[in-house]
């Protein structure tokens, strides 16, 4: 098996960004796996996995002003079908980029918490179909 490629990061004003992820913003098979629309906000630096013959394996987002309390939050996680494992690699690659300084969040489907879990997040609440993770900077661990 050949080596996957590293995380590409990407925000709105790359000029790659529209042609790659474009066509997952608008699906509807997409925001039900992520339990809403992945919006493409400007505070939004998005990280990218694709296989080795430059087919996409996943995204996420990372926001760092995501609302008010100012929380940097991983977002809009997404692997294509057959792709689980790239999960795993976009969190953590997440976690490498954002996560030395800031606290990460994230609010994810029940399904996906594990994922967030095995890179040191901690689940501090749940809902009937989500929960709320956090990931204390490296710095402050």
């Amino acid at each position: 098996m050949s080596a996957q490629p590293d995380p590409i990061l990407l925000t709105n004003s790359d000029p790659d960004f529209y042609p790659t992820l474009g066509p997952y913003l608008a699906r509807h098979d997409v925001h039900k796996v992520l339990g809403g629309v992945p919006w493409d906000e400007d505070t939004k630096t998005w990280i990218i996995l694709k296989a080795a013959d430059g087919h996409l394996r996943g995204f996420c987002a990372v926001n760092q002003s995501a609302n008010r309390a100012r929380r940097t939050m991983l977002e809009s996680l997404y692997t294509l079908p057959g792709h689980d494992d790239a999960a795993d690699e976009l969190i953590r690659a997440a976690v490498e980029h954002f996560g030395h300084d800031r606290d990460l969040h994230a609010v994810v489907r029940h399904a996906i918490a594990p994922h967030h879990e095995k890179a040191g997040f901690h689940t501090v609440k749940t809902t009937v179909n989500m929960a709320t993770l956090v990931r204390r900077a490296d710095i402050r661990a």
